[in-house]
């Protein structure tokens, strides 16, 4: 009887030892899929969002009881080093996060994270939970496809906070770790052609007035400034919103600062110069988009124009078609058409930043008189022993002040114009109400003008009046205050 009992426990453990060998022997097989990365990924559907990636992952298994966990390990993988390959449904191919050569040199890194302690595992899901297709193959393998679902963002911060990447942007700080300051605002075609904007005759010239406080209230508007100023400030980029410094602004319309001389002329500021004059803004984003629809699927197309907020010079374009969703929400959509491109337009932003930083900032001056004021602008004067006409006397003061002598110099009798001045982009002022020690302001046009206009009150005893036209802009009236 005992020897039968022997028997039979003898019985039942070869088949679990058989069972055993065989599971490990498929996960062996598989393990050895996985180090070698064969798979093929490509994007699901419309792909997901520019913060989520959807992605059809086919693996070869084994043992089909471990395709999930390889299905996850591989749409990872993808994102990380392969990328994911485009579809015909809208979804454009996603780059790779980062290079390959970085998984050799952090293999340590990536053999806890993909296998020890398995960390994936919480950056993918499968929404259905079950495989797309299956199909047996030859010596024991399965080709297994599932969807796969990552979230890059969180994966993204993972990899920057381990040091293993560096933060979205840093690259383009050209280790200088200065970045220009962004605003936001929605481009004057889109706010004629959504009823936000109005032509007025200004002296005989037709001039746009737009209403950005009643643009504010469309709920589109704010989803897509939201959208792209989240997308700037990941990558490092300080911003400015729009709402918030038009609330800052009494009465959020344009205020007419006309100085009246012996021609007459008067000048402008606009809500827009009023807006940068307080917000400080580096570069102004122009942005349209809409969303178009093929009664199926929607999509946004859009485009941004970049603009130098002191010069109004053009900076870079971005302009393209996201891809088609049957149910993104408006802001996914244009962070699905703006992603791909963002970190190329960004980097001309720096380029052009460093620049500056390099170079001096480029503003323009434009003085008038008052009749009160004894001199015309080419009437000689005398300055330390030396006889001088007026403008020549100016011209040598603002070259001497400003980052180089090299500018356009347009005198006249009660005009004079300078353009292509640079300035640098901070002085150094006195902190009378701290420890004593000189702080850093950035400088505008306004304040480069308010010394000459000192220099003039110094050497003549006039006043002059120094208006703002915008950032990069000044006049000074002298004669009068």
């Amino acid at each position: 009887m005992k020897f039968i009992k022997i028997c039979i426990v003898a019985l039942l453990i070869v088949p679990i030892n058989s069972l055993f060998s065989q599971t490990n022997s498929n996960r062996e097989v598989t393990e050895e899929r996985t180090r070698n990365w064969q798979y093929e990924s490509i994007c699901s559907e419309s792909g997901g969002t520019g913060s989520s990636y959807l992605i059809q992952v086919t693996s070869y298994v084994g043992d089909l009881r471990l395709a999930l966990n390889q299905a996850k390990k591989n749409a990872i993988h993808a994102v990380l080093f392969k990328g994911v390959a485009g579809n015909n449904l809208g979804c454009t191919a996603k780059e790779p996060l980062i290079k390959n050569g970085v998984y050799n040199d952090n293999f340590e890194y990536f053999e806890d994270f993909f296998y020890n302690t398995r960390q994936y595992n919480q950056f993918a899901t499968s929404p259905s939970g079950s495989a797309e297709s299956s199909e047996k193959l030859k010596r024991k393998m399965n080709r297994v496809t599932f969807i796969i679902s990552v979230n890059v963002d969180d994966l993204r911060k993972k990899l920057e906070y381990d040091k293993i990447i560096e933060p979205m942007g840093a690259a383009l700080g050209g280790g200088s770790g200065l970045k220009p300051t962004i605003m936001i605002f929605p481009s004057d075609g889109w706010l004629k052609d959504n009823g936000y904007a109005k032509f007025v005759d200004n002296q005989g010239v037709k001039t746009l007035i737009p209403d950005y406080t009643s643009a504010l209230l469309d709920k589109n508007l704010n989803i897509a400034i939201s959208t792209l100023d989240k997308m700037v400030s990941e990558r490092g980029y300080p911003t400015v919103r729009l709402a918030e410094t038009l609330k800052s602004i009494s009465g959020g319309s344009a205020l007419d600062n006309a100085v009246e001389g012996r021609d007459g002329g008067a000048q402008e500021t606009s809500i827009l110069d009023e807006l940068l004059n307080v917000a400080k803004a580096d570069i102004t984003w122009k942005v349209t988009w809409s969303v178009e629809t093929n009664g199926i699927q929607k999509w946004v197309s859009y485009g941004i124009d970049a603009l130098d907020s002191y010069t109004n010079k053009s900076i870079g374009v971005a302009n393209d078609e996201g891809p088609k969703s049957m149910g993104a929400s408006v802001g996914a959509l244009l962070r699905q058409a703006v992603t791909d491109k963002m970190d190329g337009f960004l980097a001309r932003h720096q380029d052009h930043f460093k620049k500056i930083a390099e170079n001096g900032r480029e503003i323009a001056l434009d003085f008038r008189r008052f009749d009160s004021f004894e001199y015309y602008f080419n009437d000689d004067v005398e300055f330390k022993g030396r006889e001088m006409e007026f403008s020549s006397l100016i011209r040598g003061f603002v070259g001497s002040i400003a980052k180089d002598r090299n500018f356009s110099y347009n005198p006249g009798e009660n005009k004079i114009g300078i353009t292509q001045l640079r300035i640098e982009m901070n002085e150094e002022v006195e902190d009378l109400f701290g420890g004593g020690d000189p702080v850093l302001e950035p400088m505008d046009a306004t304040k480069f003008a308010k010394k000459i206009s000192s220099f003039i009150k110094k050497q003549f005893g006039y006043p002059s009046k120094v208006t703002t036209i915008g950032l990069g802009k000044a006049r000074i009236t002298i004669g009068e205050k």
